[in-house]
């Protein structure tokens, strides 16, 4: 009997710990994300529903996926047509973070389009045909999305990748598809911060060794005899080349640019092997025919490079470390024998090699888990290992050519001094007087063409910055003058225009795209401003105010009004064919006088004022979205040449019952 309840236990349990361990993600099992979790950003790493074919049912969230294999979804292996593939995942999140900000910080080998809830929030490349597709490999700005309960979310992807078809020289990722759900505060504050170091240190390295580069490269040019020169120029230049190429692959986004990137690299490391082995054998070398094969060999390895870039990678790292120990070698072996200038060079190359050892075994240290560096010599300990490796080669080069040069000065100091002594001294010291006035002269000169040429250079930012503020009548008015007085104008039309639920539409949007989205729609209508004529006087919030016939009068006023509005509208349209975020517009335009002018002596702008501005504005609030609404004086300016239609006597606050009209379309006959 008890032998009987043993093994039913044992039953139970292994039962228990099979359902435990090969729970699967589904609808009824789905996985629920912390706040830490998500905070921190989470893979989704587990396997998920995976379909190979295409249907856009698949991304409604109450699909029935039973019948869909489980598959690691991230794996290279598991894409082998050439064709958008599905995946579908069910997750929860924690209460902490309904209605947060959240984002997919996603990175792939393909194309893709990401749907949650069924709703498609993201679409990173385009899936189309065989011309029509582009790939990308990441998502450099996530779309942001919020939930708003912690029920069951369905996110599904409809993955195209890059397959074999469409090899690239390396492989420049393991994994197909990596998607990564995160706070999208926290990620983008990380992101940010990351971003600017990284670029910072990356664009400051390379600038560095590309000035050393072209510095030393220059130095042969004008001394060839210094072939060292000429070596530690490409050294330079191939870090700088490798540090941007660091840098383009961080922000590449485009799978088409891995080839060139990936050549370019590999260029970058086989000079700086070359150019090693040439310089240290250029000082301390006895042997023209080994330097000649290892240059021969970095050759070798660009062509190889095009018939088999796997190879040539595998065999460059050996190259390098054969070139580091040669390096090595040829530098203890000249400081034992003491020649010339190794202890300057040596010891700068020596301490490159001792750090480059030193992080070597600290990282062995660090994954046998045995020593942390950052817990031992702190959180900056890597970093100044990492810069001491870069500046340690580049000082001792710079030392020893500031003692070559030191040599050649004090020589040619004691060629100098022999020939003072030929010299007659009262001949020299009138000479030395002449050169020294003419060189304050000059000095003198130069100083003065600088401080005009910098004068010129402000004033002309001045009068583009007067120009971009102020009309160019008022600007040249205010320059000779000092001042500018108001001026009445009889005959002039006022556009207003203004979007519609702008304050819902920021609030959805956020403000970074609302500004963004703004900033477009201004510059394109400051271009139609521009394109017809019409004064742009200035923006306040989402409204835009501008004006025709002033300063200089126009006898078409109204009419062009009419026409940058109905751009304004065409152009509002065409942006909502690709942009589903495109505010509506309404817009306003009223025909009289009005008084234009400066007001104030600091932060002056030139404004417009009168009764003719008030009805404008009202036109404006009493205009339909995607409509243009004109006043009774607009409309009998323009009535031959548009077609309008009568809205009848409207209401509008501090005017009564007004005649207003809708202009449609500029008649055939005009």
């Amino acid at each position: 009997m008890k032998k009987n309840i043993l093994i039913i236990s044992l039953l139970f349990v292994f039962a228990a710990l099979q359902n435990f361990c090969f729970a699967q993600n589904s609808f009824e099992k789905p996985t629920v994300f912390t706040a830490k979790q998500i905070k921190e950003g989470v893979s989704i790493e587990e396997e998920s529903k995976f379909y190979e074919g295409d249907n856009p049912a698949f991304a409604l969230p109450d699909f029935d996926d039973s019948a869909w294999k489980y598959i690691n979804f991230t794996s290279k292996k598991v894409y082998h047509k050439d064709e958008p593939h599905w995946i579908r995942y069910y997750f929860k999140i924690d209460s902490a973070m309904v209605n947060e900000s959240l984002c997919f910080n996603i990175s792939q080998l393909g194309a893709s389009e990401i749907f949650l809830n069924g709703k498609k929030i993201e679409t990173i490349g385009k899936i189309g045909n065989a011309k029509t597709t582009e790939f990308r490999i990441k998502n450099e700005v996530p779309s942001l999305f919020s939930l708003d309960d912690t029920g069951v979310n369905v996110l599904a992807i409809r993955f195209l990748p890059i397959t074999k078809t469409k090899k690239t020289v390396v492989n420049y990722s393991p994994v197909a598809l990596d998607v990564e759900l995160n706070a999208a505060n926290d990620f983008m504050d990380e992101k940010v911060e990351m971003m600017q170091g990284f670029n910072f240190v990356a664009m400051l390295i390379c600038g560095i060794f590309f000035a050393l580069g072209f510095v030393h490269l220059l130095l042969f040019l004008f001394y060839r005899k210094a072939i060292y020169n000429l070596y530690f120029s490409t050294y330079n230049l191939s870090i700088g080349l490798l540090s941007y190429m660091v840098l383009a692959f961080y922000e590449m986004t485009d799978p088409d640019k891995i080839n060139t990137y990936s050549f370019l690299s590999f260029l970058s490391i086989v000079v700086f092997g070359a150019s090693l082995t040439g310089f240290v054998n250029t000082l301390f070398g006895k042997s023209k025919l080994r330097l000649k094969i290892m240059l021969g060999i970095a050759g070798v390895f660009l062509i190889l490079f095009y018939f088999s870039a796997a190879v040539a990678v595998s065999f460059v790292f050996f190259y390098i470390f054969i070139a580091a120990i040669e390096s090595f070698f040829l530098i203890v072996r000249a400081m034992i024998r003491r020649e010339k200038s190794a202890f300057i060079v040596g010891g700068g190359v020596l301490t490159f090699f001792l750090f480059v050892i030193m992080l070597i075994v600290f990282q062995i240290l660090d994954s046998l888990n045995i020593v942390d560096p950052d817990q031992l010599f702190g959180d900056d300990f890597m970093g100044y290992v990492l810069g001491f490796i870069f500046i340690s080669f580049p000082i001792s080069i710079s030392a020893y050519l500031a003692w070559e040069f030191a040599s050649t000065n004090l020589s040619l100091v004691r060629q100098l001094d022999e020939v003072k002594r030929l010299s007659d001294i009262n001949l020299k010291q009138e000479q030395e007087k002449q050169q020294i006035l003419q060189d304050q002269n000059d000095l003198l000169e130069q100083q003065v063409d600088e401080r005009t040429f910098e004068l010129q250079k402000e004033k002309q930012k001045t009068e583009n910055l007067l120009l971009n503020i102020l009309p160019h009548e008022v600007a040249e008015e205010l320059k000779e003058n000092g001042s500018s007085e108001a001026k009445y104008y009889d005959e002039v039309s006022v556009l207003f225009t203004d979007f519609v639920n702008f304050t819902q539409s920021s609030e959805k949007m956020g403000a970074e795209r609302m500004l963004v989205e703004l900033n477009e729609c201004f510059t394109a209508f400051d271009l139609i401003m521009e394109k017809h004529g019409l004064e742009k006087i200035k923006t306040i919030g989402d409204a835009y105010l501008a004006v025709c016939g002033l300063p200089i009068k126009n006898e078409c006023h109204a009419y062009k009004t009419v026409l940058v509005a109905l751009d304004i509208i065409d152009f509002i349209e065409e942006r909502k064919k690709t942009n589903p975020d495109v505010l509506d517009i309404r817009i306003g335009i009223n025909s009289g006088s009005l008084i234009a002018g400066i007001v104030g002596v600091k932060k002056f702008a030139y404004d417009i004022w009168g009764d003719t501005v008030n009805t404008a504005a009202r036109m404006e609030q009493n205009s339909e979205k995607g409509k243009i609404n004109i006043s009774e004086s607009t409309y009998q300016l323009v009535k031959d040449k548009i077609v309008c239609e009568y809205r009848g006597k409207i209401h509008t606050k501090g005017k009564g019952d007004m005649d207003m009209y809708f202009a449609l379309e500029i008649k055939n006959n005009i």
